[in-house]
């Protein structure tokens, strides 16, 4: 298959190119980018798109990998778009093994599944977590911070600092 085929969208951001493509053809389209020279695994990312102003986006969960073709020097971003109710992709850590971690870091801040991964558990928060703190429907909140009684002031930077 050549990567190409799945391709729905494309265009350039900042210098480089960015293609999407479904879900369903996103490991395949790795594969074969991957075989084209696209070698080098840079990052996998997520965007929640609710509620964000502008044109309406075809998912409210956007995957973003990104690769590099170190021999030509050029990189390429894969968006993939994943609905609210059903945000769940393949996993590409069988293809980019570094996969693996970014992979968990997405589940854990966004609740996206990767169906397949070989051990899908939370990275970063504790595992009795609740919820997914990058989701833009995720309550903002706080605690209460207690100051002692000897903090009367907070410091800043000197002007000529």
């Amino acid at each position: 298959m050549s990567w190409d085929a799945a391709v729905t969208e494309r265009g350039v951001s900042a210098g480089d190119d960015w293609v999407a493509v479904p879900v369903a053809g996103i490991h395949e389209t790795l594969e074969a980018l991957k075989a084209d020279g696209f070698r080098s695994w840079c990052f996998l990312s997520a965007v929640d798109h609710l509620a964000e102003p502008g044109p309406e986006k075809a998912g409210r969960f956007e995957l973003v990998y990104q690769l590099r073709n170190m021999d030509a020097g050029k990189l390429i971003r894969i968006r993939v778009f994943l609905p609210e109710s059903d945000p769940v992709a393949p996993t590409v850590s069988d293809v980019f093994p570094p996969a693996n971690w970014d992979e968990r870091e997405t589940y854990d801040q966004f609740g996206i599944i990767f169906l397949g991964h070989p051990g899908l558990t939370r990275i970063l928060n504790p595992d009795d977590w609740v919820g997914h703190p990058l989701r833009r429907d995720y309550p903002v909140g706080g605690e209460p911070v207690d100051f002692s009684e000897e903090h009367q002031a907070w410091q800043t930077a000197p002007k000529e600092a």
